[in-house]
């Protein structure tokens, strides 16, 4: 059952497929949507499993799209933008667009204890606080993972997830 699940991942997020600058945001909308089931929260009451796109990025729309009418558990998915680091609430994930990536440092120790799962479009971030970086490896979409930063965050990762991305540390 398990490596059902596994490769209906991999044929969702098009993992076999070559990525290009077309369909890169979709797959990584597809990923984050999906690291939802690898990632497990505190306990939550909160009606809303709020993901934010931090500056502007093609992944907003195709998140909008990916996580329309979903839920996670009995949590609405809803998908905001943020235009500054000061506009910030409470999200469950925080996507860091690529224009934004230099706040990663001030954002990683901004939400530090607040249960959030940082997520950059850049390569490398980890060591300035980020959970998960996108990559394109061999013309494929990838993920970094930082089981360290996801701890840190108080956060747990299923091993599944880290079987899937290429773990930094």
């Amino acid at each position: 059952m398990k490596k059902k699940i596994i490769y209906l991942l991999l044929l969702t997020l098009g993992a076999t497929q070559m990525v290009n600058a077309q369909n890169s945001a979709r797959y990584e909308a597809l990923f984050v949507y999906n690291f939802t089931r690898y990632i497990q929260w505190p306990n939550s009451s909160s009606q809303e499993f709020v993901i934010g796109v931090l500056g502007k990025s093609d992944i907003l729309n195709e998140l909008q799209s990916v996580t329309a009418n979903k839920k996670i558990g009995s949590s609405s998915i809803v998908v905001k933008q943020f235009h500054s680091a000061s506009e910030i609430g409470k999200c469950q994930i925080l996507v860091i667009s690529d224009e934004a990536s230099a706040q990663v440092t001030t954002l990683a120790s901004q939400l530090h204890g607040k249960n959030t799962l940082i997520i950059t479009e850049r390569p490398g971030l980890s060591k300035k606080g980020a959970s998960i970086c996108f990559a394109i490896e061999d013309g494929k979409q990838k993920f970094e993972i930082s089981k360290n930063n996801v701890a840190k965050n108080g956060l747990m990762v299923n091993n599944q997830l880290l079987d899937m991305g290429i773990v930094v540390d």
